[in-house]
């Protein structure tokens, strides 16, 4: 393959990048994308090819299509797809001469459309083309006079008919950039709202979709009434959480259906100044189409396992399309509320840093108010912090305390500054957190954001004398049943799919994650197995005295016997649901847990 691609990335800046949303390809992320979409089937074609008249017919079918690559960058995906089409023409070239046949090789460089924002790198995937052209003439001559069809344009403003004509395409592929919404200029915010503007997303709250999303609305009124199918690679946050409660609806209500898609893989990129993602790949279509596959990656820098789906739904799961709605109880009787913790709103002043312990306890007052405090940082990594919990506390006992004193007029007068009205009604009363939801029993909790690379979202009990701040989700009077169900492979498959994310971190809300969970309904011996098996658990962490929770999971160096007391805990949770058997990919159990999630839903349960 060609260098100039590679070149003209390594001349785009870190904070280009960024803007841009350029991260380039190797060939094999390339592959990926284009075998599904339709070299597979082309290979597939050409093997059956027997006859003169099949392999001639064949080369007709090559000489048919066209390609188009909307965000075509320097050419990468473009070159690969050229080279392999040219590759099959060739083969059945050879076949044909040895059966006496002698045919040119008509494939021509203007088949293969790209539509390219910035000017060097239109220009580059010219002459990346045109010289992989060149490449293929040692055996056979291609045709002359003939030049690939690089426009330099905004693809989601031009028209994309101007560069091919929906009509005519045949396949939709590329890598559109990668913007999250925090990134997006103002310009690229209008492109976006342009994409959109010409669906009905009434009731999708697309504007939660980002910037690679509004190349999927693109694509679905460029086809209108052509057979024409897309994929193109994205972040893999498109297929969670909120992008993918709305993203899902959307390819619904036009008719679209998921093809093929390559679950979360790491990206690689062959220039310098590498991008560090971790992408899907979404094929997609209307229509008819080729059974549908699913690539799942058990290791995400490593090779797929491909599966046959019955459908994929938007979160890449062999499952019914649904999309779990927003609940405020669990889906199953007898669990515990999830809900935040309590909030402060006090500009720091309620809160004991450990700097300010020494002095607080000084105060023979204020000592008595003084609770262990637990944000998510504290939780994971046993941070000592502290916070005055003062309900109860009487006006004189304010009166007699220097301490509490200052910090209650520093916090009225914080309220009081607030712009938002609810927090200014409450600087009457000053030395209360703003929202107060301590649990007054023993409770479970779980940080509200954790990093995605954890095999779970670690969850501890708490004692009720300790106070859970509002990065901390709360179950209170949760038992070993529930701590192992929220330990386990099938709850952390399913969060990682609806789950929200902040930056590549997964943040759980209790509505949309723990409430909308399908819990199985256990035998009294399948209950047991879990419970024990979550005892199994919380016994090997006691064998670590002085680790924290953050140092027990950190994936680099969890300890080998916590591992294990894990595997057991999931094959006896994993046991309760679809076959009574342990899965073997994360494509596998959320299958099984869309499946019960939409058994419930026609229950009227869900």
């Amino acid at each position: 393959m060609t260098g100039a691609p590679e070149r003209v990335e390594e001349t785009i800046s870190a904070a280009e990048r960024r803007q841009l949303g350029v991260h380039y390809t190797n060939e094999a992320f390339i592959l990926r994308t284009i075998r599904p979409l339709f070299l597979d089937v082309l290979e597939a074609s050409l093997a059956a090819a027997s006859t003169a008249v099949a392999l001639r017919a064949f080369v007709e079918r090559l000489l048919g299509l066209r390609f188009l690559d909307p965000s075509c960058g320097a050419g990468n995906f473009l070159v690969v797809a050229y080279r392999e089409i040219r590759r099959l023409e060739i083969e059945a070239l050879v076949r044909l001469r040895a059966r006496g046949t002698v045919l040119p090789r008509r494939v021509r460089l203007d088949q293969f459309c790209g539509i390219e924002i910035d000017e060097r790198a239109a220009n580059a995937a010219k002459i990346a083309l045109e010289r992989e052209a060149e490449a293929g003439e040692l055996e056979f001559v291609g045709p002359s006079g003939v030049a690939p069809r690089i426009t330099v344009g905004n693809a989601l403003r031009i028209d994309w008919n101007d560069v091919l004509p929906a009509g005519r395409a045949s396949f939709v592929f590329g890598n559109p950039p990668f913007v999250g919404m925090a990134w997006m200029s103002a310009e690229q915010q209008e492109d976006r709202r342009l994409a959109f503007e010409q669906l009905d997303t009434r009731g999708l709250h697309a504007g939660r979709l980002d910037y690679a999303a509004a190349f999927i609305a693109r694509a679905m009124t460029y086809r209108e009434r052509h057979p024409v199918r897309f994929a193109f690679v994205a972040t893999n946050s498109l297929t969670q959480g909120e992008q993918a409660r709305s993203l899902g609806p959307l390819l619904r209500r036009y008719g679209y259906r998921i093809d093929f898609a390559h679950r979360t893989f790491h990206w690689a990129s062959d220039a310098k100044g590498k991008a560090n993602v971790h992408v899907v790949v979404i094929g997609f279509s209307r229509g008819k189409s080729s059974p549908r596959r699913i690539f799942d990656y058990p290791d995400p820098r490593g090779e797929p396992v491909e599966r046959a789906a019955k459908n994929i739904n938007v979160f890449l799961a062999d499952g019914p399309d649904v999309v779990p709605r927003k609940r405020k109880t669990p889906l199953g009787s007898g669990y515990p509320a999830g809900t935040k913790g309590s909030q402060p709103t006090d500009g720091g002043h309620l809160v004991v840093e450990p700097a300010d312990h020494a002095a607080v306890m000084a105060d023979p007052v204020a000592r008595r108010y003084v609770r262990r405090y637990l944000q998510a940082s504290e939780f994971l990594w046993d941070e000592p912090r502290h916070c005055l919990w003062l309900e109860g506390v009487r006006p004189e006992e304010i009166a007699a305390s220097p301490v509490l004193q200052k910090r209650i007029e520093a916090v009225r007068r914080v309220r009081l500054a607030s712009r938002t009205p609810s927090v200014r009604d409450l600087a009457d009363k000053p030395w209360l957190f703003t929202q107060i939801r301590q649990p007054s029993f023993r409770y479970l909790a779980l940080p509200e954001v954790s990093s995605e690379n954890r095999r779970v979202i670690p969850a501890a009990f708490v004692d009720p004398d300790v106070i859970a701040g509002n990065k901390l989700i709360t179950f209170p009077g949760a038992d070993d049943w529930v701590f192992g169900m929220l330990q386990s492979s099938m709850f952390m498959a399913w969060v990682r799919a609806v789950a929200g994310r902040m930056k590549s971190d997964i943040s759980i809300a209790p509505h949309l994650t723990y409430c909308t969970f399908p819990f199985p309904t256990p035998d009294a011996k399948g209950r047991r197995r879990v419970e024990e098996a979550a005892r199994e658990v919380l016994a090997v962490r006691e064998t670590f005295p002085g680790k924290s929770l953050g140092e027990l999971y950190d994936p680099r160096r969890m300890p080998e016997e916590l591992a294990r007391a894990h595997d057991g805990l999931d094959r006896a949770v994993e046991g309760l649901f679809e076959g009574g058997k342990p899965f073997r990919t994360e494509a596998d159990r959320l299958r099984a847990l869309f499946e019960r999630y939409a058994t419930l839903s026609l229950a009227g349960r869900a």
